[in-house]
């Protein structure tokens, strides 16, 4: 009999990803209205798109949340297999579509599916289950290192075809905290992190457009026009919003200033409209929902439910990297990369797989709450 003392539902993590999927719902249509109608006609456009994804992501949420923790344990390498081939099959021509000089879309009938979002919620649980299942391994041999970081640089290969190369970046970063925390010796996660560095140096060296990005980004007033006008624009977007913003719908960047206003620069038009302030509120949901989830991993942790810890601690590890990444590179820190605000940004493939990581750490939560093995 299931013991249903605790509830499925915990509130102080939902709480902040409600309000900042209320914020998603408002500044994507601010930052699309515009563009929405000089292209399509109808300035609602990209926010109906997004409340049809949500209502699809409600759907899956509502699945994933009965699929038992235990079951990613036992079929994490079929879901990484098939995650693995949908990101092969995007670099087949006839398969894959190409966008902006990058093949990242599967289209499969009138829906489009970007595999990458797949692989990076079905990657983390494969080495999860890795970890468990080869922990002495991993302790204690070389051998026991050598699967994963074949796994991990294979799917990284893929992705490094596409290009993607934030999202390889992210993959790494992950795959080399899950193994660290399950057991892995620092010796060896000095080979990933090597390798990590090698894809990312290759990366940038044979990609003119890549290289000429980082060089410029030492000085990002020398090219104002060119490949510096999206960090510049960005920029100017995040400091006129000054202490209280200029109010939601009142910005001037997203009169076709600021490219991917919607989607990878969302967080400028968020600054730019609701300032300090602004940027308060949203760092406080994220402080909360980072504190709720590492202290769930450490009382998992604690009540030897070492899997359910790891994926709590996955999923915490996604949200932070790429959220940080993001906001990284709209406020001028590192180099553009391509990334979406988790739960925020335009992105269909996004929001229904960041639900779906939400719906598999909510179970992972309530099961070890509940004594559920």
């Amino acid at each position: 009999m299931i013991n249903k003392k605790e509830k499925l539902f915990d509130l102080t993590l939902l709480v902040p990803f409600m309000i900042i999927t209320g914020i998603s719902l408002i500044f994507i249509y601010s930052s699309s209205n515009v563009i929405a109608n000089a292209d399509f006609g109808n300035p609602f456009f990209f926010l109906q798109r997004q409340i049809i994804a949500l209502s699809i992501s409600l759907v899956a949420c509502s699945i994933f949340l009965f699929i038992p923790i235990s079951f990613y344990k036992e079929n994490g390498l079929i879901l990484l297999v098939l995650s693995s081939l949908l990101l092969g099959l995007v670099l087949i021509p006839g398969f894959g579509q190409e966008v902006n000089g990058a093949r990242r879309w599967l289209a499969i009938g009138p829906i489009n599916i970007q595999p990458s979002e797949i692989i990076k919620i079905f990657l983390p649980l494969y080495l999860c289950s890795y970890c468990l299942r080869r922990k002495d391994q991993l302790e204690t041999s070389v051998k026991g290192f050598i699967k994963p970081i074949v796994i991990t640089t294979l799917i990284a290969l893929l992705l490094f075809l596409e290009p993607d190369y934030g999202n390889t970046a992210i993959l790494f970063s992950i795959a080399i905290c899950i193994l660290f925390i399950g057991g892995a010796k620092i010796s060896q996660l000095a080979i990933l992190t090597i390798i990590f560095f090698i894809f990312l140096s290759v990366a940038i060296y044979f990609n003119p457009e890549r290289l000429d990005r980082v060089l410029s980004f030492a000085n990002p007033w020398d090219d104002m026009t060119g490949s510096d006008y999206q960090l510049i624009n960005a920029l100017i977007a995040s400091v006129q919003g000054g202490i209280s913003g200029l109010g939601i719908g009142e910005s001037t960047q997203k009169y076709f200033f600021l490219p991917e206003a919607h989607t990878d620069f969302i967080f400028s038009i968020y600054l730019e409209e609701t300032g300090a302030i602004g940027f308060l509120i949203l760092f406080s949901c994220y402080l909360v929902i980072l504190w709720r989830l590492f202290k769930l991993a450490e009382n998992a942790k604690n009540q030897n439910y070492f899997f359910n810890s790891l994926i709590i601690t996955s999923f915490a590890l996604l949200f932070f990297v790429q959220t940080s990444l993001n906001i990284f590179v709209n406020l001028g820190v590192i180099p553009t990369k391509g990334l979406t605000l988790p739960f925020i940004s335009y992105g269909r493939s996004s929001v229904i797989m960041n639900f779906i990581a939400l719906a598999i750490t909510l179970r992972a939560s309530w099961e070890f709450r509940n004594k559920i093995k």
